[in-house]
């Protein structure tokens, strides 16, 4: 896993800069993609289930003579219900990290075929076009 998100964010960190990303707002992106795709692989693959693949697209949109970047990472796994708040205090942080960085975050969770998975995509804040 450390290894996959090594590369998501290698990889993000690059493209944000051939953009000209301001840095504040891609270490932002960097973030929250890094969330996005830690809780996928954690709850969409736990131990003993299934392997499967994480996707993740970025693509740049335009909006109100600005820019955005919309993130999707896409599971083909099956998430486990929801522990339970006793279970671990110091967990759960995740998403609304993931809100308060992004402009929008969300959730779609696929339907109940195994390799349905969930999709979560983030819509960064607006940045100045170049």
């Amino acid at each position: 896993m450390l290894e996959t998100l090594g590369l998501v964010r290698t990889g993000l960190r690059r493209r944000l800069a051939q953009l000209g990303w301001p840095d504040d707002a891609a270490l932002d992106v960097l973030l929250a993609v890094n969330e996005a795709v830690s809780n996928a692989v954690e709850h969409a693959f736990p131990p003993g289930a299934p392997d499967g693949t994480v996707e993740v697209v970025a693509e740049v949109e335009p909006v109100d003579r600005q820019r955005r970047l919309r993130v999707r990472v896409r599971d083909t796994g099956r998430w486990l219900p929801r522990p339970g708040p006793e279970e671990d205090v110091n967990r759960r942080r995740g998403l609304p990290m993931m809100s308060v960085l992004m402009a929008e975050v969300l959730i779609h969770r696929g339907g109940p075929a195994p390799a349905d998975g969930t999709v979560v995509t983030l819509l960064s804040p607006p940045v100045p076009i170049l």
